[in-house]
């Protein structure tokens, strides 16, 4: 390979490690720990099948054949605190970012990790971005701001959604797309409160072959949501004002709502060696008053049907598959598994019959051989429907790695969970949160729905073991004496040095610790989390790898 220093590069092998001297054992030769995928920039050196790169903030020498130029898809499960933010980079570069956390909240008092993620990861405190923090247009290391292609909020949960509003106000960042699942959060308007639900906008009565109400006001066009935010600038909703902030600061975005008559997003489609399937929100066409619209059905209560209607990705990059989502909930994993396996039965009415039956075979000795033959005789009927259902099911969501629904909440269906069945879950949960996720029993039915022998399960939370600053922590101690010298500092300046080394500091942690990386070239997948401890320089990573079986056509661990 002839390398180019205007070129990028990236790490083709699981992992390797970044050495001082090309020649010596990597005993006290070790720099850093590099992993798959990691990006490389030759520095114009070579040693006969060794380079020099710059990697980590670090440089040093790699062999050559452990190198191509050709980027991998690169997905982060970021630990955000409560809620789910996805950070994903396509191979062409594209930015996606699936949900953010709960940011700062007007209260100041949630976290806001996601952007100090994005800082970390992008430098954005120190990109110079004309008319920001005193940067002139014709300063030579003058950049555009970071250019973002997709932003989606899965659904308007604010454990979801508000970590994008600073990210949307944020003057270094510029929005391309804003996705959503069409359900908005608005303030109730003067004499309409009949006709309401909730604060989602109307709700079509059941009619006649319908049993169901269903979202007339769903968001269907850009035109719609920005007409609606135009409308609603001033609403205290703070998904309102989440979006407002998208428009104000994003002139230039465009919303798009996301369903499953779409099938794949924009340009990510199966003729793409990344595709993004698109498996839910699904959308009905109501007929309502003289007008048909795509509208969402009402799955319960608000929380229900806003959390149900999460969207949903199937993404497929070379062999491997990984379902990306919000928080589908048992109602709306029945809806999908009707819609996809066609059958109109639902498996939660199926599980609970199963259950009944076989509790009854169990406690009921002395019945008759004809009431034993016959509950035998339902239970293996149901016991068929439900393989059927859940194979169907399959087709659509079996995947190799998962990010699980809700963050390990109990209201999941252990059926639905076979339709999935991973070879890994990602389960993203907060510290200092209400809920107790992840869930025991949830934890028990994801390990017995996935494949293999010891699947496996990975948790934000349990992959940084204490809060983010604070004691005993190694950052509280060297932020305690970065604090102590900024108060002593006499000028302006001096303190604004300080508080910068801080800020970054604290980047630095949050991005370093609790992230779950999953990298792959479409064949090689690995899955992997940092030690909050090093062993050594070189070896800072847990790293997990999934093997292509040729007989099999399937990966296994």
């Amino acid at each position: 390979m002839l390398l180019n220093t205007e070129k990028e590069y990236f790490l083709s092998v699981r992992d390797e490690v970044l050495r001082k001297n090309p020649t010596k054992s990597t005993r006290r030769n070790a720099i850093n720990h590099l992993i798959l995928g990691d990006e490389l920039h030759y520095l114009d050196e070579t040693d006969g099948e060794w380079a020099k790169f710059h990697c980590r903030r670090s440089s040093g020498w790699l062999k050559i054949e452990w190198v191509t130029g050709q980027r991998l898809l690169e997905v982060n499960f970021v630990d955000i605190g409560q809620g789910d933010g996805c950070h994903v980079v396509a191979p062409d570069g594209e930015i996606l970012l699936i949900d953010a956390g709960e940011g700062v909240g007007f209260d100041g008092k949630r976290g806001d990790n996601m952007l100090r993620f994005m800082n970390w990861r992008y430098n954005l405190r120190n990109r110079k971005v004309a008319d920001v923090d005193g940067v002139l247009a014709e300063d030579p290391d003058v950049m555009e701001p970071l250019k973002i292609d997709y932003g989606i909020i899965s659904h308007p949960d604010l454990d979801h959604y508000f970590g994008f509003l600073n990210l949307f106000k944020h003057p270094k960042i510029d929005f391309t797309k804003v996705c959503h699942n069409g359900i908005i959060e608005r303030s109730i308007q003067d004499g309409s409160s009949s006709t309401w639900m909730y604060d989602f906008g109307r709700k079509v009565p059941p009619l006649p072959y319908k049993r169901k109400y269903h979202l007339w006001d769903t968001v269907l066009t850009h035109q719609e949501m920005v007409t609606l935010l135009e409308a609603q600038s001033s609403s205290s909703k703070y998904y309102m004002k989440t979006l407002v902030a998208a428009h104000e600061n994003n002139p230039n975005a465009s919303f798009q709502f996301l369903s499953q008559p779409q099938n794949y997003l924009d340009h990510f489609d199966e003729d793409n060696l990344l595709s993004l399937e698109i498996l839910g929100p699904l959308t009905e066409p109501i007929e309502f008053e003289g007008k048909v619209r795509q509208c969402l059905v009402k799955l319960g209560n608000e929380s229900k049907t806003k959390n149900g209607h999460s969207i949903v990705f199937q993404l497929r990059y070379g062999k491997v598959k990984m379902i990306l989502g919000g928080d589908l909930n048992t109602e709306s994993q029945d809806y999908l598994a009707q819609f996809y396996s066609g059958e109109s039965t639902k498996l939660s009415d199926l599980e609970k019959d199963l259950k009944k039956i076989k509790a009854e075979l169990v406690s009921s000795p002395n019945l008759t051989l004809t009431a034993r033959q016959n509950l035998e005789q339902d239970l293996d009927e149901k016991t068929k429907l439900m393989d059927l259902i859940i194979s169907k099911t399959k087709r659509k969501f079996g995947t190799d790695i998962a990010k699980a629904c809700h963050h390990g909440s109990s209201d999941v269906l252990d059926s639905f969970l076979r339709a999935i069945n991973p070879l890994a879950t990602v389960i993203s949960s907060g510290d200092n949160e209400s809920h107790s996720h992840p869930r025991p029993d949830a934890l028990g039915a994801y390990g017995k729905s996935s494949r293999g022998d010891r699947p496996l399960i990975f948790s934000t939370e349990l992959a940084r073991s204490t809060n983010e600053f604070s004691y005993p922590i190694k950052f509280y101690g060297v932020l305690k004496q970065l604090e102590e010298r900024m108060n002593q500092m006499t000028n302006a300046r001096d303190k604004e040095i300080y508080r910068l080394r801080m800020e970054n500091l604290r980047d630095s942690n949050v991005a370093r610790y609790g992230m779950i990386t999953v990298r792959t070239d479409g064949e090689q997948v690995i899955v992997a989390q940092k030690l909050e401890r090093a062993r050594s320089s070189s070896s800072k990573w847990d790293i997990y790898e999934l093997k292509w079986n040729e007989k099999m056509q399937a990966f296994e661990t």
